[in-house]
């Protein structure tokens, strides 16, 4: 009997596949990787079934199905390999990111996720050519695919569980990060209308300008005066800087990190008005945000609101990211040297970096003095050296048209290694290791004399207290128990953020170095 059984499935198998559905087989097992989803085998056996479904009932959905999805797939491969499916982060880029800043990310795809989404769109056309040669399922086997879809998709909302086939979860994922970016930038549009809740007192400051450098993009570990191999900051090495070797960034992405770095928050709520620029204004400084960083119009990110809250902003690349040599940071100097030269003193400047940005080669020309085993590592080194020399003439032009002056730094962020220990490896954003979140932080005064180094933690989560005590201002709104810019050991904060805005435990994640 049982016997019998089994010669009757094989025969209904035999009947419903053929060695065309091996073809179709390995596009969804392709399509699943280029979506960034892990393989699971009963799902990829669910969507097959289910592909296998719509071509027995309708052709024109078949063809529509692989076809979509196949051009999903090529687009998406180079997102969904390296950053996994869309969430939030994925698509609040995507809606920053200018055609240029998008053209430097195809640049530096790795070749195998090219050829990865070329297949997809490639066994696409395959199928879609041949779906005469796929045979539709037959009538029985019909009956229990029905069945057994009828039955997924009951018990996904009878259990309160989305149904997770891929195709399905992907739209699901990207439709609801996209309504939450939305949301969020409706807010972020509301909460600007808003005054500032700051009430600052002004103790008795010891500089007449402050200038603060946001660096992008800058793994610690690369920093030579930090304790890098790669001797690429000859200036800061002798500076005599206040170097903070145990700072953290609040997370791994520009946008992520520098929101939970310059405003203040309540309830997790991020009051973009309530940040570093309009701190500073009500204690009676003149902000300038000067930027090398692309802004669209049309569509300002989160960053872009904050710098536009400024007394005064200048964008270097107004409507557009150009991350090529010919917009280097040192295109910042002539802005930064009108500021000092005709509006001296009582000013915070806010120098806003490309710096390190991936893909580094384009803007060292692919040039660089010290080979450390890959094209695009070698000019990421050579990047961090630029931005040494950038810095140099940052201090050089304070000395020389302000009498006291102060300069802090920092990198927004880190990044992760791709194809380690290649030819080609490459640094890329990433959440799942220390090294994301790792950053160099150091102060300079005009009055400095020696290089000093704290060795506590510290974090950008607390940078309203350092920030705010940098410029000699107390306001009832940020904690000002402990002295951030001294060695005192102040609580610990082990806490950073994930490209989902997830705090995790900086502690727990692995080390890369």
């Amino acid at each position: 009997m049982f016997s019998t059984l089994l010669q009757r499935i094989k025969k209904i198998v035999s009947l419903s596949v053929s060695r065309w559905d091996g073809l179709l087989l390995l596009w969804i097992l392709l399509l699943n990787i280029a979506l960034g989803y892990r393989i699971n085998l009963i799902l990829v056996i669910c969507t097959f079934l289910g592909i296998k479904l719509a071509r027995s009932v309708s052709t024109q959905f078949f063809v529509f199905l692989i076809a979509i999805f196949s051009v999903i797939g090529l687009l998406y491969a180079p997102t969904g390999v390296i950053y996994g499916p869309p969430d939030v982060n994925v698509v609040g880029s995507f809606l920053y990111t200018t055609p240029e800043e998008s053209l430097g990310f195809i640049k530096q795809t790795p070749y195998y996720v090219i050829i990865l989404g070329l297949a997809i769109f490639i066994l696409g056309i395959v199928l879609i050519r041949n779906r005469s040669l796929l045979p539709a399922i037959s009538k029985k086997f019909r009956v229990i695919t029905t069945v057994i879809f009828v039955l997924i998709f009951s018990i996904g909302p009878l259990t309160k569980k989305r149904i997770n086939l891929p195709a399905l979860r992907f739209i699901s994922d990207l439709s609801t990060a996209y309504h939450a970016v939305s949301r969020q930038n409706q807010d972020y549009a509301a909460i600007m209308q808003k005054k500032p809740i700051w009430h600052p007192s002004v103790g008795q400051r010891h500089y007449q300008t402050y200038i603060l450098v946001i660096g992008e993009s800058v793994r610690r570990d690369y920093v030579h005066a930090f304790g890098g191999q790669y001797a690429n900051t000859p200036w800061l090495d002798k500076a005599p800087a206040t170097l903070f070797t145990n700072y953290l960034s609040a997370g791994p992405a520009t946008v992520i990190s520098l929101t939970n770095t310059l405003v203040y928050k309540a309830d997790r709520e991020k009051q973009l008005n309530n940040s570093i620029v309009t701190l500073a204004e009500k204690s009676g400084l003149d902000t300038w945000w000067l930027s090398n960083q692309g802004v669209k119009s049309h569509s300002d990110s989160p960053i872009a609101r904050i710098a536009k809250s400024a007394n005064h902003t200048s964008f270097i690349n107004q409507g557009k990211a150009d991350y090529s040599a010919a917009s280097s940071d040192e295109n910042l100097l002539p802005l930064l040297e009108n500021v000092l030269k005709n509006h001296n003193g009582n000013n915070l400047i806010i120098l806003h970096l490309m710096g390190s940005h991936p893909r580094a080669c384009d803007r060292t020309q692919g040039r660089f003095t010290q080979d450390i085993g890959s094209p695009e590592l070698s000019c990421y080194s050579q990047s961090i050296a630029m931005t040494d020399a950038l810095l140099s003439k940052v201090s050089a032009l304070a000395q020389h048209y302000t009498k006291s002056w102060t300069m802090m730094y920092f990198s927004d962020h880190g990044l992760s290694y791709v194809d380690r220990h290649t030819s080609s490896a490459y640094l890329t954003h990433g959440d799942k290791t220390k090294q994301n979140y790792e950053v160099p932080f150091f102060i300079l005064n005009s009055d400095a004399t020696q290089q000093k180094v704290i060795r506590q933690r510290r974090s950008a989560l607390d940078f309203l207290t350092t920030f705010s005590q940098w410029l000699r201002v107390q306001d009832a709104q940020i904690p000002n128990s402990c002295n951030m810019l001294s060695d005192d050991n102040c609580d610990d904060v082990h806490d950073v953020f994930d490209f989902n805005e997830k705090l995790q435990n900086y502690d727990t994640l692995p080390s890369v170095p």
